[in-house]
C-alpha cells in the first residue's frame, strides 16, 4: 500500500485495516466484480494492478455496447464500496491484469466505523477525496488538457454542500469568515497563485476561465501575462463554492476565477481553515465527506459526457428533500449574515 492511504492515516488506523480486512489473491483474468453485482467490501490493492471497465453508452453496429477500459488501479488505491459516495464503480467490471492481492473490508463494518471514529473517518473522506481527484486528473491527461471538457463538468454545489454540513459547521463559517463585496473584474483565484481562502458566494457570478493547456505555474505566477488567451468554462452563482482545492492540499490554482459582476462573499482565510480541519475532527469527517461527494459527481458527469454512463436526471423523492433542505438552509445562512451585519440588530 502506498500513498495517499499511508500517508493519511496513523498506525492505529492501519492495523485496524489489517486486523478488520481479507486478504483475497487473484490471477491474471480473475474478476473481482461484475456490472450491477452488489458492492459489498471496500478493496485496498495491495499489490498487482487491476483494470475498470465500463461499457460505453453508443452501440455499435452490432447493436452491442463496447467495453472501455476507464481506469487501472495499483498498489495502495481504492476500489468498490465508498461509503456515502455514489460512483460509477457499482456499473463496472474490475478484473486483475497481474496476478493481485487485495485487501476486502467488509461495507456494514466500515460504515458502522466510519459512524463511531470521526477520528478515522475523516482521514478515510480525505483519503477517498484525493483518490477520486487523481483519478478526474488521469482521465483529464489521456483526453488531453481541455476548456471544453471542464465546461462539461460545471456542477451545482449548493444543494450537496448545504445538505451536508451540520449547523454547527454554518455557525463557524459565520463566526470566523468575512463578508466582503467585491466589483466586476476582481481576481479571486489566480492561475499559479496560492489559494489562500475559502470563498461561499453569497450573491453575485463568479466566472472560472483556463488556458487551452496546462500552464505553467510558475511562469503564471511571476511572469503574468495579461494577454495570455483563457475560456471561461464554467460560471458560478449563489451557493458555490470558490478556493474548495485548499482543503486538499497547498498546490497553487490551476485556473482563474473573477467576479462577473458585483457580488458578495463569505471568505475564510486558509489558516482558519486548516487550523479547524486540524483540531475538529468531526468537522474535517464531514467536509472531507463533501468534498468526496462533489468529486464523484463531477466523476459521473465526465463519464456521461464522455458516453460511457447513461445520463440521469432524474431526482428521487429524497434527492428532491435534499435540494429543499439545502436552499433553506444558505437562505437561512445568508439572513443570519445580513441580521449580523445590520447596525443595532
Amino acid at each position: 500500500m502506498t500513498t495517499p492511504l499511508l500517508r493519511e492515516f496513523n498506525q492505529q488506523d492501519v492495523d485496524w485495516l489489517v486486523q478488520t480486512g481479507m486478504l483475497r489473491s487473484l490471477q491474471a483474468g480473475d474478476r473481482l466484480h461484475s456490472p450491477y453485482q452488489s458492492l459489498d467490501y471496500l478493496w485496498i490493492v495491495v499489490n498487482g494492478q487491476l483494470s475498470v471497465v465500463l461499457k460505453s453508452q453508443p452501440a455499435d453496429e452490432s447493436g452491442k455496447a463496447i467495453p472501455k477500459e476507464i481506469l487501472r488501479l495499483s498498489s495502495g488505491e481504492l476500489a468498490g464500496a465508498l461509503p456515502a459516495v455514489t460512483t460509477y464503480l457499482s456499473q463496472s467490471t474490475l478484473f486483475a491484469l497481474t496476478d493481485t492481492t487485495v485487501l476486502a473490508i467488509p461495507l456494514t463494518t466500515l460504515t458502522q466505523k466510519l459512524a463511531d471514529d470521526t477520528a478515522f473517518a475523516a482521514p478515510f473522506y480525505r483519503v477517498v477525496a484525493l483518490t477520486l481527484r487523481h483519478q478526474l486528473t488521469q482521465w483529464a491527461a489521456q483526453m488531453g488538457y481541455s476548456v471544453a471538457l471542464l465546461g462539461q463538468l460545471q456542477l451545482k454545489e449548493a444543494a450537496t454542500v448545504f445538505a451536508e454540513l451540520a449547523d454547527s459547521d454554518l455557525d463557524w463559517m459565520m463566526a470566523v469568515g468575512q463578508v466582503e463585496s467585491v466589483k466586476p473584474g476582481t481576481p479571486l483565484l489566480r492561475c499559479g497563485y496560492p489559494v489562500d481562502a475559502l470563498h461561499l458566494l453569497l450573491e453575485g457570478a463568479v466566472g472560472l476561465s483556463a488556458a487551452e493547456q496546462p500552464p505553467n505555474q510558475v511562469v503564471s505566477a511571476l511572469m503574468p501575462d495579461p494577454e495570455r488567451a483563457e475560456t471561461e468554462f464554467a460560471r458560478l452563482s449563489r451557493g458555490d463554492l470558490i478556493g474548495e482545492t485548499l482543503l486538499m492540499d497547498s498546490a497553487p490554482a490551476a485556473v482563474r476565477a473573477i467576479a462577473l459582476r458585483e457580488s458578495t462573499l463569505l471568505t475564510i482565510p486558509r489558516w482558519r481553515l486548516l487550523a479547524k480541519l486540524l483540531y475538529d475532527r468531526p468537522f474535517a469527517a464531514r467536509l472531507y465527506r463533501l468534498l468526496a461527494l462533489l468529486l464523484a459527481s463531477k466523476q459521473q458527469l465526465m463519464l456521461q459526457k464522455l458516453g460511457v454512463l447513461a445520463p440521469n436526471s432524474d431526482l428521487d423523492g429524497q434527492a428532491m428533500e435534499r435540494v429543499a433542505l439545502a436552499e433553506a438552509r444558505f437562505e437561512w445562512l445568508v439572513q443570519r449574515l445580513q441580521a449580523q451585519s445590520t447596525p443595532g440588530v
